[in-house]
């Protein structure tokens, strides 16, 4: 049955964003789908506090709140889905007053589990004392935030299974509230050549944020060495404007003229920088799904990363792609130093990675979004 979804979202509407990205697609499925998907954009910079975090505790609840409660009071929906846990007011408050919608929460990485990764892996650096004070108390509300949300929202939709789990674990929520809902890939992702791989000395490609959580530091660590060991590498980077000096600073002195350092540019260019590589580096710490190495996969790289956000869930290790622990620095060199001595091995994995990546597309994820609101609405006899 065709369901009426309103969508809303605190980011640019920009498809080329991870996050952002991910909600157009998914409304674009469900839209092919034969559903009817309109969109709530909230400005991210809206408000009278400037501090990001501020706005995020003490505005946005209340923005999103206002803002749904209009759209609702013009229009039915069968279902509301709210991207950030700062809803939490709208899943408390609006629910009682439109009994026959479903309020359901869709998560690009959930806060809570974040904070945890932080803490556990410390991958952020030292701030001051007061920094501190601060970065702990705005912690608490984010975790309120997310316990609330978590308790109030019909239903809770996850990228990966790791965050499912935690979401469920955590907050003791009954099982089927929570739903494991992976990410896809576009058309043209689908329809790019198929890779016939060379053997050689495989060249290595970044692309992303260039932070900490992102991996940045024990890329700083890693990376020079693997150049001295092996001093024909290649290696490329594409991060945003702002890291480009950092990455010449840091990895210049040791690839020399075999570091290429690229600004960030739309994913469908991205497609042809993916095709003149050989393995996608991918040492996130943390994650929500990671749409980068499975548009990478898709394009015939062989990932070595951490087994973070959906990768875990999509490839098998020493099959698809090459992955371990996250936060095992040494463990994630050896897997490194095994592709570069391996590169018939690599050759190997860019086939059966490719062939795996392609099997995930947008309509199997609007497939699933549409089976898990059809049976969280039929259980509340609304079908």
């Amino acid at each position: 049955m065709a369901m009426r979804f309103l969508v809303a979202a605190q980011f640019v509407p920009d498809p080329n964003s991870g996050s952002a990205g991910s909600v157009l697609a998914v409304g674009q499925a469900l839209a092919a789908r034969g559903h009817s998907v309109e969109y709530e954009w909230l400005p991210p910079e809206r408000g009278l506090l400037r501090h990001p975090a501020l706005r995020r505790h003490f505005e946005v609840p209340t923005q999103q709140l206002r803002a749904l409660a209009r759209r609702l009071k013009s229009a039915r929906y069968d279902v509301v889905m709210v991207s950030q846990p700062q809803a939490y007011l709208a899943y408390e408050l609006l629910p009682s007053l439109h009994p026959r919608t479903l309020f359901v929460n869709r998560t690009h990485g959930w806060e809570h589990r974040l904070l945890q990764a932080e803490q556990r892996l410390g991958y952020e650096p030292q701030r001051p004392l007061g920094n501190r004070v601060l970065s702990k108390a705005s912690a608490a509300m984010t975790v309120m935030a997310c316990w609330r949300t978590a308790r109030a929202a019909h239903g809770l939709v996850a990228p990966s299974s790791r965050c499912a789990r935690f979401i469920h674990d955590t907050y003791g929520l009954p099982e089927g509230k929570v739903g494991f809902i992976g990410y896809g890939l576009d058309q043209d992702f689908l329809e790019w050549p198929r890779v016939e791989p060379p053997v050689r000395l495989p060249r290595l490609l970044f692309v992303g944020s260039y932070l900490a959580r992102k991996g940045s530091r024990l890329m700083e660590e890693v990376l020079p060495r693997l150049a001295q060991r092996f001093p024909e590498l290649e290696m490329t980077f594409v991060v945003h404007e702002g890291a480009v000096p950092e990455a010449e600073r840091v990895y210049r002195p040791a690839f020399g003229s075999r570091l290429r350092v690229r600004e960030w540019m739309p994913r469908t260019e991205l497609r042809k920088l993916y095709s003149e590589h050989d393995v996608l580096l991918f040492p996130s710490l943390f994650e929500g799904f990671g749409k980068t190495w499975l548009e990478g996969m898709a394009c015939g790289l062989c990932v070595v990363g951490f087994d973070e956000g959906g990768l875990g869930d999509l490839a098998e290790h020493g099959r698809e792609a090459l992955f371990c622990e996250a936060g095992d620095v040494a463990g994630w060199e050896r897997l490194l130093v095994e592709a570069l001595e391996h590169p018939e091995r690599v050759a190997e994995l860019r086939v059966r990675g490719q062939t795996r990546a392609r099997g995930r597309t947008w309509d199997e994820t609007a497939k699933d979004t549409e089976q898990f609101c059809e049976r969280l609405r039929t259980e509340r006899g609304w079908s």
